[in-house]
């Protein structure tokens, strides 16, 4: 009798299709969830403004310079800029978390590690606190005008921070977006800021209207950048800004992962850790 054979026949990969080939760029953005992103923005900017109105009608016989037209430097006495660094170190603080907690919800799939991100911010927001303090006494020999420049620098800087926090903790791939975002975004939110105190020459406005402008600029600028760079990827089908893409001498090298072996010591102080 004859045995049927059975010869295995090669299985040939199936080439990727649009159903099956990876995503290339950040996740797209909807016209409303750009517009949802700048008005979380701007509200969670507004509320840490609150903050700091509530703060200085609180303080309004110590922190009246600020309403005053005086450039005299001893206008400024200490309890002054130590109530205007407490003043801003919450107002900014509260600005960020809210900011940042008001974006992240527009993208929560997205967005999902929202509590480390919220530490992070605060433990920045008060390293920042006490590097600025120095500069704010410096601002003070100067004039009152210098101090709200001092403070309005205050609340760039702290927002750059908060925000590639926000992007680096949750979307590390797509940091860079959020770099070069931040980066834009400042020169837009200081041309606003300082246009807007050009055209008034009150300090006030310039003090109250930061945080606001600040964020809604860094919102308005992200989901742009986001939407251009995601139609840049659909046309050159290269995702450059990823973090895993390469250029230069950079090309074709291994990522060499170090394994580092546990002392023998180590062994025994988790076990006297856990009992």
């Amino acid at each position: 009798m004859e045995e049927n054979l059975q010869v295995p026949v090669p299985q040939v990969a199936a080439e990727p299709t649009k159903e099956t080939a990876p995503t290339l760029g950040p996740q797209k953005i909807s016209f409303g969830v750009f517009l949802l992103k700048i008005l979380a923005g701007v509200f969670g900017g507004a509320v840490g403004s609150l903050v700091l109105i509530l703060i200085f009608v609180i303080g309004s016989s110590i922190l009246a310079p600020f309403t005053e037209a005086t450039e005299a430097a001893d206008a400024v006495s200490p309890v002054f800029i130590f109530i205007t660094l407490i003043m801003t170190f919450l107002s900014s603080t509260v600005g960020n978390i809210l900011s940042s907690l008001f974006l992240s919800l527009t993208e929560s799939e997205k967005y999902h590690r929202t509590a480390s991100t919220i530490y992070q911010i605060f433990i920045a927001s008060l390293i920042i606190f006490l590097l600025m303090a120095p500069i704010y006494f410096i601002a003070a020999g100067v004039g009152v005008n210098t101090v709200v420049f001092a403070v309005a620098f205050h609340f760039i800087i702290s927002a750059m921070i908060s925000g590639l926090i926000l992007e680096f903790i949750s979307n590390n791939k797509y940091g860079l977006i959020g770099v070069y975002s931040m980066t834009f975004s400042l020169i837009v939110s200081a041309t606003v800021m300082f246009g807007l105190y050009g055209s008034t020459g009150n300090v006030a406005v310039l003090l109250f209207s930061s945080l606001p402008i600040v964020w809604g600029s860094y919102a308005f600028v992200y989901s742009l950048f986001s939407l251009i760079y995601g139609w840049i990827v659909d046309v050159y089908d290269k995702d450059f800004l990823a973090a895993d893409t390469v250029y230069g001498n950079d090309y074709g090298k291994e990522v060499i992962t170090k394994v580092v072996h546990r002392a023998k010591d180590e062994e025994g102080s988790d076990f006297l850790r856990h009992n």
